[in-house]
């Protein structure tokens, strides 16, 4: 990421062949954020991550371009090459102000793969980055990065997981993704993943789970809730106008994962068994 340079009042002096001690003592930085206020997220170099050894189609590797750890707006942190997908507003760190959630895609003609199987020719492999920044003074911190939980696209046969623009509701971050594959599997699912800001990170509270089965007919519908432990699920099937009561059990005590925990949103089993 972008490094932050910022020259000291003192150097600044002697730059225009002045005394330090002429200077009173410098005051701190403007920008700088307040006492227990959440830093801003700094600079790394880029991120390259491969498709992997099992690559038929010949997929280029992904690039995730630093960020700048302070914005004005979406198209000030949207790097070269990319677009501002989805952008939603609302406050999420109870501080009264509109913080940003961004999904930027990347729009590098190279990650579009032609094949010769099912579904989507070229297939758009670019991948997407979730961002979210604190709003501060007019702008935005960086607090969020993320280039796991949405999946990039590698597989012709299986749909866009992200049909729908984030969510921000009552201090909580929601992003769904879907799973439909136009060929080898019956399989059809959504999941809602929602975080809160808690503890200098956005942390799992909720995820919530309905899949149907093509082929039978057969639901399943999940909601865990991650701040109880406690875990609702309801199986039965397309064909029943009144589903049978839900099952509840615990998941065993353990820390709320963050964000980058999670790992792939897409693939992400909250519980032993999801089937």
């Amino acid at each position: 990421m972008k490094q932050i340079l910022a020259a000291t009042a003192c150097l600044a002096l002697i730059a225009c062949g002045q005394s330090a001690r002429q200077d009173p003592e410098p005051a701190s930085a403007p920008d700088a954020p307040p006492a227990g206020a959440p830093q801003p997220l700094q600079s790394t170099a880029p991120v390259v991550v491969p498709v992997g050894d099992d690559n038929p189609l010949g997929i280029p590797a992904a690039v995730y371009p630093p960020l700048p750890s302070r914005f004005t707006d979406a198209a000030a942190v949207t790097p070269a090459g990319w677009r501002t997908e989805h952008a939603v507003e609302g406050d999420l760190n109870a501080d009264g102000r509109a913080d940003l959630v961004l999904v930027l895609h990347q729009q590098d003609p190279a990650n579009l793969v032609r094949h010769d199987g099912f579904g989507q020719d070229p297939l758009d492999t670019n991948p997407r980055m979730l961002v979210v920044g604190f709003a501060r003074d007019g702008g935005y911190d960086l607090v969020a990065r993320n280039h796991t939980f949405i999946p990039r696209r590698v597989e012709p046969n299986l749909t866009d997981p992200l049909e729908q623009p984030p969510e921000i509701r009552n201090g909580v971050l929601s992003v769904r993704l879907d799973f439909f594959a136009s060929a080898g599997g019956w399989t059809m699912f959504n999941a809602t993943t929602r975080f809160r800001w808690q503890d200098g990170a956005f942390r799992l509270i909720g995820h919530d789970y309905s899949e149907v089965a093509r082929n039978t007919g057969e639901t399943v519908d999940r909601s865990v809730n991650f701040s109880t432990r406690r875990v609702s699920t309801v199986r039965s099937s397309i064909d029943v106008d009144t589903p049978p009561p839900a099952v509840w059990t615990r998941l065993p005590p353990g820390p709320l994962l963050t964000l980058d925990q999670v790992g792939n949103g897409l693939a992400f089993s909250p519980v032993p068994e999801q089937d």
